[in-house]
């Protein structure tokens, strides 16, 4: 059984995620998502989240290309990962490529990353929103 590892907050769910888990998935036989904890999300200095964890992991779990939800919890924690979940492969999208953060894995199992998906992004949506609100209230 080849089983594939990738990481990421999820939050805002769109056809880039599920594109990313779809083709993820192809690759293997058992899907693993390391999904980050609301914790990890303030440590890493991003903007909160907008679902909590527990729903990200609840909305992931219903996708059906996700074998298994896991809480990523920190940046150290992949190797140890790939070890205790025995993954053959971490998938990323291409904005990780060369990153230190995954290329030190492939001592531990194979790195792949596999182009974003044009057109969409958390960020985007987010001012997407925005904008309209703004345009809304203003009106």
């Amino acid at each position: 059984m080849k089983r594939i590892l990738t990481y990421g907050t999820f939050d805002l769910l769109h056809w880039g995620h599920i594109r990313l888990l779809k083709r993820a998935k192809a690759m293997g036989d058992y899907l693993i998502v390391a999904a980050s904890t609301d914790e990890f999300v303030q440590h890493k200095g991003a903007r909160a989240s907008y679902h909590s964890f527990e729903v990200r992991k609840a909305m992931l779990e219903a996708v059906r290309y996700v074998d298994l939800v896991i809480p990523e919890a920190s940046w150290e924690q992949k190797a140890e990962d790939v070890r205790r979940y025995r993954a053959d492969v971490v998938v990323m999208g291409s904005d990780w490529e060369g990153s230190p953060r995954f290329e030190s894995l492939r001592s531990v199992c194979d790195v792949e990353y596999l182009p974003r998906t044009e057109g969409v992004s958390t960020s985007q949506i987010r001012k997407d929103l925005l904008t309209e609100a703004v345009t809304f209230r203003a009106a």
